[in-house]
Parts: structure tokens; sequence; C-alpha cells
């Protein structure tokens, strides 16, 4: 799981590598003091944190007796046992399997757009295009290439003569027609790619990444709970919507948006994090947009999603309970919706927590140390 969502569920501050400035708005920084307040800003008497109900700023009253008449979801034992699909069936070896994901289509429009641009850059001197064959053959380097832990180095370097290097690379194709096809390898039409950039700095794989995309949902079903949350992909390259994150291990790289299965961390949703594209209105709330977006397969299905306080919110609880969704989150101490009662102050004990119920939404405080509360 780790590899795709990472234990630690703090939203590091990015910055849009490019431009060199902050990515959208301060909602993407989260720090401990997000989860603490100014003693000094609570005038709080001792025991006046036990009520029988409590009102936030923004007027939302959170009752501390739980209704009766909520109801609890009795439609989970009726989704589909998770596990791969049916479609997965005939899978026999490993060729097999890469193919259910990367579908006999996706391959084939590869090979296209990569013979189109082999053309292009070697002219008529050399006219032996690129098959099928060696296209998957130089896919499968690559990724055993990153099994082994050697997609950060020289790739040239697993075709040396040492003794200590596998041989089936050498067996597989030879390094310079593996350099050619690597140089050549290109996911759309690059001759109106400037033209469909203009709307979408994606564009050079959008197309087969949609593909993709279909063939994650349609080969695997997920359990009851799902997993949202950011994955930053080290890349050094030239990108336009490479970012920076300092806090991040690779620090540079792609950062993605990611909905996983939480018992087999499957992948089953995700896209790029592209920056504001040209003509777009500054989005107020992009950790509400992005879990509605990554969840819109799974609407109606009765599963429950958890997500660090970057996308966490009341109103998007509210929203996905009417898609037949629940939400489990951290929540940031700014929410207008969170009674003063709630935060940190010192009346409160270590190990101690409060419960606020409203309709069918819960809300708990728990006090971890002094002065300290986590929502």
């Amino acid at each position: 799981m780790n590899n795709w969502i990472e234990e630690d569920s703090e939203v590091d501050d990015f910055t849009d590598e490019q431009s060199g400035s902050e990515t959208e708005n301060d909602e993407s920084q989260t720090s401990d003091a997000d989860d603490e307040i100014d003693l000094e800003d609570l005038k709080l008497t001792e025991g006046s944190t036990r009520k029988s109900s409590y009102t936030s700023k923004s007027g939302m009253i959170w009752s501390s007796i739980p209704s009766t008449s909520t109801k609890i979801n009795s439609f989970s034992d009726n989704i589909e046992k998770s596990g791969p699909t049916k479609l997965t069936e005939n899978v026999a070896s490993i060729e097999d399997a890469f193919i259910c994901l990367m579908s006999e289509k996706i391959m084939q429009e590869i090979l296209i757009y990569s013979n189109m641009e082999y053309d292009r850059s070697v002219g008529l001197d050399e006219k032996e295009e690129i098959t099928m064959m060696e296209l998957k053959a130089s896919i499968g380097i690559l990724l055993l290439a990153g099994l082994l832990g050697r997609s950060k180095g020289n790739l040239r370097s697993l075709w040396r003569t040492s003794p200590l290097e596998s041989p089936i690379f050498k067996a597989t194709i030879s390094r310079n027609r593996f350099d050619k096809i690597i140089s050549c390898l290109r996911f759309d039409d690059k001759r109106t790619r400037e033209e469909r950039k203009q709307a979408d700095e994606f564009v050079a794989i959008r197309e087969i990444w949609l593909d993709f995309q279909d063939k994650l949902k349609t080969c695997y079903t997920p359990g009851l709970d799902l997993t949202i949350d950011e994955q930053l992909l080290g890349f050094r390259g030239k990108c336009p919507f490479r970012q920076f994150i300092p806090k991040k291990p690779d620090k540079y790289g792609l950062k993605f948006w990611l909905c996983v299965d939480a018992e087999s961390y499957c992948v089953l949703n995700a896209f790029p994090y592209i920056g504001r594209q040209p003509g777009q209105e500054k989005q107020k709330h992009i950790g509400e947009s992005v879990v509605l977006e990554l969840l819109k397969p799974f609407y109606g299905s009765n599963r429950n999603v958890t997500m660090d306080n970057f996308f966490t919110s009341v109103p998007l609880a509210k929203n996905l309970q009417t898609k037949n969704l629940t939400l489990i989150g951290t929540l940031r101490k700014n929410k207008p919706e969170i009674p003063i009662e709630f935060l940190s102050n010192k009346t409160r004990e270590v190990g101690s927590s409060l419960f606020g119920f409203e309709d069918n939404l819960t809300l708990v405080s728990f006090v971890p140390k002094n002065n300290k509360a986590v929502l």
C-alpha cells in the first residue's frame, strides 16, 4: 500500500515547479498547528465543555446525545466480494495479466503513435519500424528495472557485461534498439498536440490514460472501504505540471490524486494535479472536487471512504450521504462547523473524548496530550 498511499496523511505545502509559486490556495497546507488553537482565544470555564448541545460558528448545532432515529447502513452485505473480476479469469501468464490493464487497444495506439515519431525522427534512412513484440519487450524491461530498483539509474547499465548483471536484458533486445524505441515512445498524435494542449496540459497521455482508467475499474472489485490521498511520483524531467514538495522524499515529481481499495491497496481511480488551466477560474474547494471526481464510479455503492484533513469537511460528508457513501476523516480546526468546545483548552483531560451528533453525522474530539485536540 505504501507505494501508493502513504501512512502519513499530512498534506504538505506544494509548489508549482514551473511558476515557482504555491499552488491554488492555502488549503493544501497542513501542520500540527491545524489541530491546535491559541489558548488565549478561549474563555471557557471549568465544566463548560460538557453540555447537552454545542453550537458552532456557522450556527450548526451538535447534540451530545446520539439520535435514536439514526439509520445504520444495512446494505453493505449486498456489495460484491472484493477481488479480480471475471475479466481476469483467463489469465494464465504474466503477459495475460499485463494485457488485462494495458489492453491490446491501448498497446496498438501506443504502437501507432510511436511509429509516427519513429518515421519522423529517422527519416528514409532506416525504415525498420517498431513491432508490437519490441514494444512489449521494451515496456517489460522498464517494469523489470523498476522491480529490481534500477529505474532511477542509468538504464544503459543494464546491458553491461558484468557477471553481476542479469542476462535477461541482453537476451531480450539490444541496447541500441531499446534506446531508439524509448526515445520514440509516444501516447498521442503529436501533429495535433499543440492545438489540444491549449485546454489540457495532460494531453500528451490523456487518451491512453482514460482507457487505462477504464481497465482499472473493470478488472477489480473493491471491498467496503476505500481510501483517498495524494501521491508524489518522483520525476525530475521536463513537465509543465511538475511539482516541488520539499517535505516529500522525492521532492520533485508529478502529483496524483488516488482512490485505492483499503484492504488490497489496489488503485481504483487516479488523475494528476495539473494546476489551473488557461481560462479556468480559481477553485475554492479543491479537496471536495477531487473526492467527488475520484468516487464517481462508486456512487450508490454503500461504501465508506477514509481521507485526511485536506479533503474532509461537513458539507462533503453530507454530499456523499446523498450518494450512499459514508466518510471518515480528520478535520482542520478552522472549519466553521466545529464548536469551540471541541478545540483544545486547559480544562480538557489527556485521553478524553468529546462527541457531537447531528442527524447522521458524528463529530469526535480527542485529546492526545495537553493543550491539543484532534478532530
